[in-house]
């Protein structure tokens, strides 16, 4: 099972930062969810507090948020 799972939008920055989580923490403790092609992972990110794009959620519900002022990636604009 994995640890902590990781939300995005595809864009340039959430690869960026993919990238970059996935380096510390490594592939083998992550699942990456990428909301644009898993539509319906995005109300899923909502109920769990994500409120925008990329976030990390950890196994034990804390999540971070990347803040990135180029990415206007919030979760209520998906829907």
């Amino acid at each position: 099972m994995k640890n902590s799972i990781l939300y995005h939008d595809g864009c340039d920055i959430c690869a960026l930062v993919g990238q970059e989580v996935v380096n510390l923490i490594g592939l083998a403790n992550l699942d990456i969810i990428h909301i644009g092609l898993n539509p319906s992972k995005q109300i899923e990110a909502k109920n769990k507090g994500v409120k925008a794009f990329p976030a990390l959620v950890l196994n034990n519900g804390n999540i971070l948020h990347f803040n990135v002022e180029e990415h206007e990636g919030s979760v209520d604009c998906l829907f």
